[in-house]
């Protein structure tokens, strides 16, 4: 199969593996259910229902289901409120499409007796904040779990998320031409770094094919990293695709130096050439961070 038929389901389901984003995926169906204070028995009955049925589980045994509950259950009760957990839900899905599919997910249990109450709206919008949903994809998301259209629109989001990969790969070939380090020794270091991340985790051959062609683009001699930067930016016209890129671009910094980014010379440039505030900046070293130490980063 190839990367481009890859569902969100296959890219979520198989056997339970460790720091499994399911598990926050399962906390935001619990908080939903959960918003008005209360867990009631039938309504746990129907999230155990759910994971037994829902694409985005396939694979995943009972058991292992049971002990995500118990565990998004102590980690709700533990904090207080479903609204209290959001921040933690959102630190354990770095990745863009995996918080698309907790908010889907969140929308669609609290719809599910096709009514929103205030509880409920104010659980759902701590979640979009936390996620850094913006409020146009919220207003999609709650339209299509009205319609039962949620899966269509969550692979529609993951394919469009893949169609970024080669504006992500001419943002690292400039990071790579900045630093002097555009060699074929660091573009499948940057290979081996995208493959590692949800969002931009293409077959490897089409991976290479990518990187390739951003990495070996001819450029006027003259080209300076600002105006190509703002080229690319200039087909972002998505303030939310730009603060991806550029929490993409952090990640791939060592964790000790994110906070430090004003003196990496290169995010200072690309702050600029796509327009992020300082606010935003801020906002995405938070993101950056919840990502693991432990990625192969191309440094």
């Amino acid at each position: 199969m190839s990367s481009a038929d890859r569902s969100v389901a296959e890219l979520l389901g198989g056997a339970l593996r460790p720091n499994d984003p399911r598990r926050f995926l399962i906390e935001a169906m619990l908080g939903a259910t959960s918003s008005d204070g209360v867990l009631e028995p039938r309504e746990l009955a129907g999230i155990e229902d759910q994971l037994r049925s829902h694409p985005m589980f396939r694979g995943l045994p009972e058991a292992a289901a049971k002990t995500l509950v118990g565990l998004s259950k102590d980690a709700l009760a533990f904090a207080g409120s479903a609204m209290a957990r959001a921040p933690a839900i959102a630190r354990g899905l770095p990745s863009r499409i995996h918080r698309l599919a907790a908010y889907c997910l969140a929308a669609e249990i609290a719809l599910a007796d096709d009514v929103l109450v205030e509880a409920e709206l104010r659980f759902l919008e701590a979640l979009r904040v936390a996620l850094r949903i913006s409020p146009l994809e919220a207003q999609q998301i709650v339209a299509a779990a009205q319609t039962a259209a949620l899966p269509a629109y969550l692979e529609d989001r993951y394919s469009r998320l893949r169609t970024l990969v080669p504006v992500v790969s001419e943002v690292f070939a400039l990071r790579a031409l900045a630093r002097a380090c555009a060699t074929d020794e660091h573009r499948f270091r940057v290979r081996d770094f995208f493959a590692a991340l949800p969002d931009l985790a293409l077959a490897r051959d089409d991976l290479d094919a990518e990187l390739y062609r951003a990495f070996r683009r001819p450029r006027a001699p003259d080209a300076q990293v600002f105006s190509e930067l703002a080229r690319v930016a200039s087909a972002l016209p998505d303030p939310v695709d730009r603060y991806w890129m550029v929490v993409y671009t952090l990640v791939a910094e060592p964790p000790a130096t994110v906070p430090s980014w004003r003196v990496v010379p290169f995010l200072g440039v690309m702050q600029a050439a796509f327009q992020i505030t300082d606010t935003d900046m801020e906002l995405a070293i938070v993101d950056a961070l919840t990502f693991s130490a432990n990625l192969p980063r191309p440094n």
